[in-house]
């Protein structure tokens, strides 16, 4: 069951640090520098990103399960806490920023009734919102680096 077990965390943690590094460092980059309104970029964005944070909160509950599965099969002598932890760390990122800061960038974008650019830079709606979107980007990234150091705490195993 072990080889299983492992193959299973291999491939729902690729899938997870791939759709962030994709979506990241790929996918957001060319969609608002090819989309002339940065409120249509934004929105396919936040659809996508909706989507990733439903795809971590999947695999992440996934690897948690496997983990346990790993840990029970050996009588809980081969649990990696450093892995575990770091997995934990990843979902709780996932669980904040889909159902905390993405529900007040989207409560502060409501408030909003024209598009973004349009508010001047020390604007309190602009700003509420720019507060929100950097605490959303800052999750992103280090759920990215979480899952790189992940990926290398598993390789390394």
């Amino acid at each position: 069951m072990i080889p299983f077990l492992n193959v299973l965390q291999y491939l729902v943690l690729a899938l997870w640090v791939g759709s962030i590094f994709g979506f990241g460092l790929l996918f957001a980059p060319v969609l608002f520098a090819s989309l002339s309104s940065r409120e249509q970029a934004g929105s396919i964005a936040g659809t996508v990103l909706a989507r990733i944070d439903a795809l971590g909160l999947v695999t992440g509950g996934i690897m948690l399960v496997v983990t346990a599965l790993q840990a029970i099969d050996s009588a809980w002598q081969s649990i990696d806490l450093g892995r575990l932890l770091v997995a934990v760390v990843m979902l709780a990122l996932v669980v904040v920023s889909a159902t905390t800061v993405r529900s007040k960038l989207n409560a502060a974008k409501e408030k909003m009734e024209r598009p973004i650019d349009e508010y001047a830079q020390d604007d309190p709606l602009r700003k509420e919102h720019n507060q929100y979107h950097r605490v959303s980007r800052l999750l992103f990234t280090v759920n990215l680096v979480l899952g790189v150091v992940l990926i290398v705490l598993s390789a390394l195993r």
